[in-house]
């Protein structure tokens, strides 16, 4: 068997290996660097031979113990087993793999096909506040970012939201810990979330701030460096309209966008890929949640939103533009910027006819319309989850049940088990 792949500076297609565990053992000691990455002989076996992201029948199983001592197994260097693998890939695949997403109308396409963007939010990737210590990396096997792309794939998910594979500012794990100085390290996670998600042939959307102060940064980091004072955590800050700043003052808009133009230049270690060149990342959202002050007051600006999708696209121009004003202020001119391929809206609770209303006036716009957070446990929602779906799926442009005919939705959120897989990692007691 022959699979093709990259690591570590090698084009994804440029390697043929045969899939047995004895061919990956020499590979490893031609390339000792995998090792030094803390992926094993067994590990890499896994992920090149193993039952994801497509079913296989009978079910596979490894030539190697996934248990030990009657304890649970650990995803780390002993042995894989516990989460999917990709499997052989086709033609398609591997041409699916290699294309870019684009948009025609409302409507989404890849090799010329409609492609339904729908999966989950996974925030944590390259970098995360639920494990100890707090912030961290994810884990030095990869085995939790694995993980998350072999349930993704069981899921029949094309896309995963990214946040921290570009919101990453102001502490010393960050891309930017302090202006205008870029993290190396920071990039090995962010690498390697790509690599993954490019070898399991899912999709990517990468926001690149956040409106409000989490422990990965956001709109609010690039204020102060610019010597506007402001104290608080999340949404709750002091001044409160401090936050307009990040739009309307000159130096801070050329911080930003000296931050996206260093971000999508950068090659990717394992893939020898710059990141503006890169199939796997389908799109790049302005923001998460943007308003244009504080908490849903109004669209971040739209002159500014022109200007960041003119600036993405310029760089990455096959990649599209997503708008990341939380929700839809039409009389704003928002639906008017002409860069913006997706317009998105968040749902806490799950609220129907927003969703209906943003979704005619998307369609009216001539561009795609994106569920791009909601409630997923019920936590602010009163009805269940079925009769959501339900009516997203009746809300398609034509009623109907072909992939194009669904609405487009990522859930919030997605989370698996820890480095040994054992217990699962929860956000918020969730």
């Amino acid at each position: 068997m022959l699979l093709s792949l990259v690591l570590l500076g090698l084009s994804l297609l440029s390697l043929a290996i045969p899939g047995d565990l004895e061919h990956v053992e020499r590979l490893i000691e031609r390339l000792p660097v995998l090792s030094d990455h803390g992926i094993t002989a067994r590990q890499l076996h896994g992920y090149l031979s193993g039952p994801g992201p497509f079913p296989q029948n009978p079910s596979w199983e490894p030539p190697y113990p996934t248990t030990f001592d009657g304890y649970c197994a650990p995803n780390a260097s002993q042995t894989v087993g516990t989460f999917a693998g990709p499997t052989w890939p086709s033609v398609t695949d591997l041409l699916k793999r290699n294309e870019f997403v684009t948009r025609q109308g409302t409507q989404l396409e890849l090799l010329g096909e409609p492609f339904r963007m729908v999966g989950p939010c996974v925030y944590w990737m390259g970098l995360d506040e639920n494990v100890i210590p707090d912030p961290s990396y994810p884990s030095k096997t990869r085995a939790r970012v694995l993980e998350i792309m072999g349930i993704v794939s069981a899921m029949r998910g094309t896309t995963i939201r990214a946040h921290t594979l570009g919101i990453s500012f102001g502490n010393a794990l960050s891309v930017e810990p302090t202006p205008g100085v870029y993290n190396q390290t920071a990039y090995e996670a962010i690498d390697f979330a790509i690599l993954a998600a490019r070898i399991y042939g899912i999709k990517l959307m990468i926001p690149l701030v956040d409106n409000y102060n989490w422990y990965h940064g956001g709109k609010y980091q690039f204020i102060g460096w610019n010597g506007i004072e402001w104290s608080g955590t999340g949404a709750a800050i002091t001044p409160p309209d401090v936050g307009a700043y990040f739009y309307n003052t000159t130096a801070i808009v050329d911080m930003f966008e000296a931050y996206i133009t260093e971000h999508l230049n950068h090659v990717n270690q394992f893939t020898g890929i710059a990141y503006k060149d890169d199939p796997t990342i389908m799109a790049w959202e302005t923001g998460n949640e943007l308003s244009a002050v504080i908490y849903n007051d109004g669209p971040a600006p739209p002159e500014w939103t022109a200007e960041i999708c003119g600036l993405i696209k310029s760089l990455a121009p096959n990649h599209l533009c997503v708008d990341g004003t939380y929700g839809f202020y039409p009389e704003t001119g928002q639906l008017n910027v002409t860069e913006v391929d997706i317009f998105s809206d968040h749902f806490y609770p799950r609220d129907i006819a927003r969703m209906q209303a943003g979704y005619a006036l998307t369609q009216a716009a001539d561009r795609v319309y994106l569920a791009g957070e909601w409630d997923w446990c019920g936590a602010f929602s009163s009805f269940r989850l079925c009769i959501w779906l339900t009516v997203a799926r009746r809300t398609g442009q034509y009623g109907g049940d072909t992939i194009q005919d669904w609405l487009y939705s990522l859930f919030w959120s997605l989370f698996g088990h820890d480095d040994k897989c054992c217990l699962y990692v929860e956000h918020n007691g969730k």
